[in-house]
């Protein structure tokens, strides 16, 4: 007995200096993975106290500096906040405000935000995107189907009665007029309901989407009077990123794609 007990002890005396001094051991095996979900599943709590977090702001006035094609809005917002002032060991607090004015921008008429669509033809695996003159940076540039929500002009559309959101009825109007394209399966990129602020200083909201073999329309809706658009068909995934790489998309058109891209990803369209 005493032997078997010096024998055990010994052996795991041994192990010990396996494990210090980094002799070869056979390998333990690997506990297997799991691959990370591509997509929070919908109605998951990212956002624990929900999409709108609680803050210390409210608007006090607008007053619109200039409108045109776009309205520009003098926006004063009071900042609620806590000062804490230590006299004599003693610490008091005390509720302040700042009132802060902000330029932003919005849309001159009534409209539930603006939609962006990137197409994408799975036979050849390629998308079709368009190029036009844009203003702002003074370029040629390449984008998406893109336009605004027009509620007026979009609520009598076709589909608007069946269950549509006005969102996705507007897409395919953008769609047919800019690429002159429609039908297919569609697909919206953000979670149902969520629409996403184009930037910190600017009221419309964008939803995008993605739509999977839409046909030709032979007689498509006329574009706007000041729209001057190309169609570039036959883009390719690499294509697309290197023109996002090399500022030939905007910031918008680029997001759009790359969410596009890992949706196409995601149900099998690209490996």
């Amino acid at each position: 007995m005493a032997a078997a007990a010096f024998a055990r002890l010994a052996c795991c005396f041994l192990l010990a200096i396996v494990v210090l001094v980094g002799v070869d051991a056979a390998p333990s095996p690997t506990p297997p993975t799991v691959p990370a979900s591509p997509r929070r599943p919908s109605g998951a709590a990212f956002y624990p106290e929900g999409r709108d977090r609680p803050h210390h702001y409210r608007i006090a006035s607008e007053v619109v500096h200039y409108s045109g094609w776009r309205k520009v809005i003098r926006r004063s917002v009071v900042r609620h906040h806590h000062r804490h002032d230590d006299e004599d060991d003693v610490t008091t607090q005390r509720q302040e405000q700042t009132v802060i004015d902000f330029d932003v921008i919005d849309q001159t008429h009534s409209t539930s935000g603006a939609v962006i669509i990137f197409a994408w033809n799975s036979t050849s695996k390629t998308a079709t995107i368009v190029r036009e003159y844009m203003p702002g940076p003074h370029r040629l540039l390449s984008g998406l189907a893109a336009g605004i929500v027009e509620d007026d002009k979009h609520s009598g559309e076709k589909g608007a009665g069946n269950g549509e959101s006005k969102s996705l009825v507007a897409a395919r109007c953008e769609l047919e007029e800019e690429c002159h394209l429609a039908g297919g399966k569609w697909y919206q990129l953000t979670e149902e309901g969520v629409s996403v602020p184009m930037d910190k200083y600017v009221v419309t909201e964008i939803t995008p989407y993605l739509v999977i073999d839409p046909q030709h329309v032979p007689d498509p809706r006329p574009l706007d009077a000041e729209e001057d658009i190309e169609i570039v068909t036959g883009v390719s995934e690499g294509a697309i990123l290197r023109m996002i790489r090399e500022g030939d998309f905007t910031l918008v058109g680029g997001w759009g794609a790359l969410l596009a891209l890992e949706k196409l990803r995601e149900i099998g369209q690209l490996p």
